[in-house]
């Protein structure tokens, strides 16, 4: 942006509550950790693209304020066997300057609690 320092970042939309994504399947998310600052979301997607062809995207977190990494993500898959493969091949390789640290993705709780009263 002209005339700022601030750092802005340009995603997808995302869905609201209770809509669903059209697209060819179900995902299989993993979770990274130990990230290199330099990493970016298509860094970490085709490190794993070029191995995984059931990759579908990877996310970097970053920082709202600052708009830098926190040093994890989440690598998404269409394929349930190729996201546990990965998990067991990828976990220690390098991904930039540093080896990565690989383990599943917490499932995401429902908004609003959802619990029986």
């Amino acid at each position: 942006m002209p005339n700022t320092e601030q750092n802005f970042r340009l995603n997808w939309a995302t869905l609201g509550a209770g809509e669903r994504r059209q697209d060819d399947g179900p995902d299989y998310h993993d979770f990274r950790g130990d990230l290199a600052a330099d990493v970016t979301d298509y860094t970490l997607q085709e490190t794993f693209r070029t191995l995984y062809h059931s990759v579908k995207g990877a996310k970097v977190v970053t920082d709202r304020a600052t708009g830098r990494s926190k040093g994890y993500g989440f690598v998404r898959f269409g394929e349930e066997s190729e996201q546990l493969r990965a998990m067991n091949e990828m976990n220690g390789q390098y991904c930039s300057s540093r080896p990565m640290r690989i383990g599943p993705a917490a499932t995401k709780k429902p908004i609003g609690g959802g619990g029986q009263q």
